[in-house]
């Protein structure tokens, strides 16, 4: 489905407005899919559905709502039918935007994401949230979910509603295929409308993305949903961790997450900008072309079909030329996996090597809460400590369940790491860099730089008024290091008869975090 053609290629024009060494970059490499246009002209409808009710969120009664919105739909040129393509060619996916005021016209701050959808062959409708947007507290984060489900059902059953829908919507919707999407509030509001739906089974939604949530309702995501989520390291708004802790309190078997350098929380947005966080480091143009990249290829990957796979979201060069340019850093979690270890219940499988490693201990554990604000962690999970200096070879090491472990079911190591930015054994703004090793049941050793694969990069800082209660973050990055290319460095390791894991440290001092050692696919 992500084969370009060539209309599309004179459509997109390569003129985009975020720098001449981007443009330099795409139109060296115009086969980028997620930054093309789709195949499709892109065509829209302001609808009306009239009245929707939901709760007041400070009475808890009725409250009436006018439940309009924009779509962008795949047309077939005319500007005002879709194509005249089989029953049910269309995914739908409703999008629920973020609160700065009350709009009127909020809900068409998401146009270029809405259009770059439509464009990919799904039908995406963003809906008004202002007459919820007037509550500032408590944040009527139920009642954007409710919307958001309400908008679905109506526009699934649009022959019903008042309007005239567009040619070919009623028949062209897949009813099958649904998605959901949202920014700021609106991102938790989907985190809403998930739990709801896994509770009543309303919708067979298959996939949701959100940028920069909230997160005062602290939702637990439900595991059947695959999930993307996108956040800026200069979000002056949602300024406090809050997008990391929902994504770290999924259950979904699937997930990803996206920890944007320079980005800010409004510039994801058409227009509104936020004097409090002042400008982002990159671009607003780069913040559409980070939405098209990441939360498009994700939904048309999972409601449309591609050949794009799920992993080149963690797997950064794949996002070439997007990621030569703006530095992301993704969290990943693949559905098939084999956890070594989570840090979460087991401390007993840590093993101080005789290399002269020291573990931190903070509050009083080798595994810790990386809830610490104190600390610069705003991550909803245990991890691992590890400090080493003055020339001693910093080494973790974790025996396998057996001992001869099967690793063949799966393709990748994976692990996460972070530094912590106050922690005097890091060097400033300088990558930590560790050896990943494998051993076998015969002593056979094979071993590779993380550098090869990913980033430990010192944790970003902004300076400015509104940051400095939450000034830092410290985020793990997940790295995944391809089994073969352990074998490649030694041959003689059998994947199939493994007995540990380690990690050495690089460099010559140096304090890391980490977690969620894996082998996955």
């Amino acid at each position: 489905m992500f084969s370009i053609p060539s209309t599309c290629l004179r459509r997109a024009a390569l003129t985009v407005l975020c720098g001449v060494a981007l443009q330099t970059t795409l139109a060296a490499q115009t086969t980028l899919p997620q930054l093309q246009p789709g195949p499709y002209p892109v065509a829209h409808w302001d609808w009306d559905f009239g009245s929707l009710t939901t709760t007041h969120p400070s009475t808890g009664g009725p409250l009436s709502v006018n439940n309009f919105g924009r779509m962008s739909y795949p047309s077939d040129g005319s500007g005002g039918a879709l194509p005249p393509l089989a029953v049910g060619s269309f995914p739908v996916v409703v999008f629920g935007h973020g609160r700065l005021g009350v709009g009127p016209n909020n809900h068409l701050e998401a146009a270029y994401l809405m259009d770059h959808l439509a464009s990919w062959g799904i039908v995406a409708t963003s809906v008004s949230l202002d007459v919820v947007g007037q509550f500032s507290f408590p944040a009527a984060i139920p009642q954007r979910g409710d919307i958001l489900l309400g908008t679905m059902d109506r526009t699934l059953n649009v022959a019903l509603q008042p309007g005239t829908p567009p040619v070919g919507l009623a028949m062209g919707m897949d009813p099958t295929r649904l998605g959901l999407a949202g920014h700021s509030r609106g991102g938790e509001g989907v985190a809403d409308a998930l739990v709801k739906n896994a509770a009543s089974n309303l919708f067979p939604i298959l996939a949701a993305a959100t940028i920069s949530p909230t997160d005062f309702e602290e939702y637990t995501l439900p595991a059947n949903v695959p999930y993307l989520g996108l956040y800026g390291s200069k979000d002056g708004d949602v300024n406090n961790g809050w997008p990391i802790y929902l994504h770290d309190r999924g259950a979904t078997e699937e997930k990803v997450f996206e920890y944007v350098e320079g980005a800010n929380h409004f510039w994801f947005t058409e227009s509104l900008h936020y004097s409090g966080e002042g400008s982002a480091d990159i671009s607003r143009d780069l913040h559409h072309h980070v939405a098209r990249a990441y939360i498009g290829g994700f939904l048309v990957q999972k409601l449309v079909g591609s050949s794009l796979d799920s992993r080149v979201f963690a797997d950064g060069p794949e996002l070439d030329p997007l990621t030569s340019v703006v530095n992301i850093h993704p969290m990943y979690r693949h559905p098939d996996r084999f956890v070594i270890e989570d840090f979460e219940t087991n401390p007993s499988k840590f093993q101080a090597s005789s290399g002269g490693t020291v573990f931190i201990t903070y509050p009083s554990s080798r595994e810790a809460s990386m809830d610490q604000a104190s600390y610069t962690f705003y991550h909803k999970t245990s991890g691992a400590m590890g400090a080493w200096s003055n020339g001693s070879s910093g080494t973790f090491a974790v025996t396998l369940p057996n001992s001869s472990f099967d690793a063949t079911p799966w393709t990748h190591f994976s692990v996460k790491f972070t530094q912590r930015l106050s922690a005097s054994l890091n060097v400033a703004a300088t990558d930590q860099d560790v050896i990943l090793s494998l051993r076998d049941a015969d002593g056979d050793t094979a071993s590779l730089p993380i550098s090869n694969y990913g980033r430990i990069p010192f944790p970003i800082t902004h300076s400015g008024s509104i940051f400095q209660n939450f000034p830092k973050k410290s985020v793990l990055r997940t790295t995944r290091l391809p089994l073969a290319d352990f074998v490649t460095s030694n041959p003689a390791l059998d994947l199939d008869r493994l007995t540990y894991a380690a990690w050495t440290s690089a460099t010559a001092k140096g304090e890391l975090e980490f977690d969620d050692l894996e082998f996955s696919k």
